[in-house]
């Protein structure tokens, strides 16, 4: 197997013809890449991961160590190429791209887990030539889109529930897990786990308890630092937002319940901006409702004054806002105690004035 594919569709294949070389399992989802680890180990040995490959990391693999484990015949035989995995490895390849790319092509297999992967290096074309690359994130819709492929996601959770769990997810099940963890895999298969333990005798997982189970008090909980937040009461945010820390609950999973319910808003005043540059009069109700809040029980009401609250200024900056808080979760503050500051920045961040201009 040569070239660059997503995990979805590596996952759905048996390799018969296993890659030799350089393999860069590479993407923002860490739990979609040990997952491709772990299938493409497998595939070639049959045996575990943490058995059938040496194992390094960046800031410590030296290429010389690298290079004399890929020359030396397994201890445990086989036929299949020398597997070593260099984990974190985007600075093992900046200090050793010219060594990888005279490796790409070899008897064994090098495999680089890296987060970033820029598509236009004379690496990355090697490999795709005559490697294999394994696209580990989202799905997406493809071409010049580049949205999320939700629908797609959902099958890859139906189908992972029925496989692993073995018990029968409905879409509109796999939709729920999709918007309370922002589509974040690692979260989204702990859920599954936990859903598993309440399939009845036939393996079936009703809607109702999906809600139920995902949700719980900390859902709700978190519902209200949401509504605190948009109202602009960072204090009674904050502190609620503490109760669900010291609860147990990982910054990375509140982050997802949070950035769902605030991108909503984000995208109503995109919306309303664009009515405003095509010079027509501003239709907030209407905006809020292609945005996604459902037009009954008062939420569009409800949401027309906390945008008018967030003010035009803070409105404008929701998208910027998340993602430097998505990055900084996945990376820098990715431990619970400093990824508390990221989402306490980000609850003073939407609840402060920061200008007098409104949305509409």
């Amino acid at each position: 197997m040569q070239g660059t594919i997503h995990v979805f569709d590596l996952l759905e294949q048996q390799l018969t013809d296993p890659p030799t070389g350089v393999c860069a399992v590479f993407g923002s989802e860490r739990f979609l890449q040990k997952l491709a680890l772990e299938f493409l180990i497998k595939s070639i040995t049959g045996d575990d991961a943490d058995f059938a490959a040496s194992q390094y990391d960046s800031d410590t693999a030296l290429w010389a160590d690298v290079h004399d484990e890929l020359s030396t015949r397994s201890l445990f035989g086989g036929d299949g190429p020398r597997i070593v995995v260099v984990d974190h490895a985007d600075k093992f390849v900046s200090e050793n791209r010219e060594r990888i790319e005279d490796y790409v092509g070899s008897s064994g297999l090098l495999v680089l887990l890296v987060d970033s992967w820029a598509s236009n290096t004379r690496l990355y074309k090697a490999i795709h030539k005559s490697g294999l690359q394994i696209r580990c994130d989202a799905p997406s819709l493809g071409g010049k889109n580049k949205k999320r492929d939700e629908k797609k996601t959902a099958d890859w959770l139906v189908a992972r529930a029925k496989a692993v769990y073995e018990f029968q997810l409905p879409a509109g099940g796999a939709q729920t897990l999709i918007d309370l963890t922002d589509c974040e895999f690692g979260r989204m298969d702990q859920e599954l786990q936990k859903l598993s333990l309440y399939a009845n005798d036939k393996g079936q997982v009703s809607q109702a308890t999906i809600k139920k189970v995902i949700g719980g008090w900390r859902a709700r909980t978190m519902w209200e630092v949401i509504d605190c937040t948009a109202d602009g009461d960072a204090g009674r945010a904050l502190e609620l937002l503490g109760q669900l820390l010291r609860s147990g609950e990982h910054p990375l999973a509140l982050f997802g319940q949070l950035s769902w319910s605030f991108r909503r808003y984000g995208k109503a005043s995109e919306i309303v901006m664009r009515q405003l540059r095509n010079g027509r009069k501003p239709d907030l109700a209407g905006a809020i409702k292609e945005a996604g809040f459902r037009v009954w029980g008062g939420e569009v009401e409800t949401a027309q004054g906390r945008i008018r609250q967030l003010g035009r200024v803070r409105a404008d900056l929701i998208y910027d806002w998340l993602l430097e808080a998505d990055l900084a979760l996945k990376r820098s503050h990715s431990k619970a105690d400093r990824g508390r500051l990221v989402l306490e920045k980000l609850i003073v961040r939407m609840s402060k004035e920061l200008g007098q201009s409104k949305v509409a």
